[in-house]
């Protein structure tokens, strides 16, 4: 089965950049949102095996995000954007269910490499 993305993020460049990344990765994105209640439309309506969401510009909203996507469906595999070297930031997107981490701007090669980690990760973990 080919995996497919949801990108969450309010800037339609940085949705543009990470859905080119994650063709390059061998990951069909099906679906982008601006917000957190476009995303759960998404979800609900698609059903994404992958989603990246976007804390930047929102860190409370997008964190509970993370729990909303997750309480619908558990075996969604989640990666969290967060601010460059935002440790505590990564840390409580871990600690919500995200499996990877990415900090924004992208590092083309970095992100490349956590998109097909999220893509090979087992389902229910």
């Amino acid at each position: 089965m080919r995996h497919t993305l949801l990108i969450v993020d309010n800037a339609d460049f940085m949705r543009f950049v990470l859905g080119d990344l994650a063709r390059a990765a061998g990951i069909a994105v099906i679906a982008e949102a601006g917000s957190a209640v476009e995303a759960l439309d998404l979800q609900a309506a698609l059903a994404p095996r992958l989603a990246v969401v976007d804390l930047t510009a929102d860190a409370v909203a997008g964190e509970g995000l993370l729990a909303a996507l997750l309480a619908r469906d558990p075996d969604l595999a989640l990666a969290a954007v967060v601010a460059p070297g935002d440790a505590d930031g990564a840390a409580r997107a871990r600690a919500r269910g995200a499996r990877e981490v990415l900090e924004k701007p992208y590092d083309p090669d970095t992100a490349l490499r956590a998109l097909q980690r999220l893509s090979a990760a087992p389902v229910g973990v």
